[in-house]
């Protein structure tokens, strides 16, 4: 199965509900539903890897 994040002709995809952004220290994710934050992590993977894991918490 092909990772979502890396389908040919699009960019890296968010967790569902969860923004990643690139921050001058490295990346960030917010919570689209409640705004909460988290970061920087040093990688885009590091960052969507804490969003993910926060959305099963």
């Amino acid at each position: 199965m092909t990772d979502p994040r890396e389908l040919p002709g699009h960019g890296p995809a968010d967790p569902d509900g969860y923004l990643i952004e690139e921050v001058p220290e490295g990346y960030r994710w917010t919570c689209r539903a409640d705004g909460r934050t988290a970061g920087p992590f040093p990688s885009r993977d590091a960052a969507v890897d804490s969003a993910e894991a926060d959305g099963t918490a």
